[in-house]
């Protein structure tokens, strides 16, 4: 019984920190500072595999810092979402079902970045801006 009541603070307090991360975010964001929101990417150059990171917003034009070291990648300058969808059953394995993927296009090809619900408005934002 005693681990139940520790597993239900040890969740709630997870559940803190991560809303609170978020919120910062937004707040930053609405602020006008450069922000780097977590998701995945799959794009021209970068074969069929996604890759995970965070796409820069803020900076002109989004650039996307790979969460395991590597160089950044700037996204094409001519990027705009086409639309957004929930993740095929072969994606929602790969990553969080929950999470919504952004179809982009440019001159160089298909882009498309994967984000959670949380942050999708920030990014769509971003990415029409341009």
């Amino acid at each position: 019984m005693i681990e139940l009541i520790f597993l239900a603070a040890f969740a709630a307090l997870v559940g803190w920190l991560v809303n609170r991360k978020q919120r910062r975010r937004s707040d930053a964001f609405a602020a006008g500072e450069v922000v780097a929101v977590p998701g995945l990417l799959k794009g021209p150059g970068q074969g069929a595999r996604w890759r995970a990171g965070r796409l820069v917003i803020g900076a002109e034009p989004p650039v996307w810092r790979p969460s395991r070291g590597g160089p950044e990648l700037a996204l094409p300058a001519d990027l705009r979402p086409a639309g957004t969808r929930p993740p095929t059953l072969r994606e929602a394995i790969r990553f969080n079902p929950r999470a919504r993927v952004v179809a982009c296009e440019s001159a160089a090809g298909p882009v498309l970045i994967a984000v959670l619900p949380e942050e999708l408005e920030r990014v769509l934002g971003a990415l029409e801006r341009g």
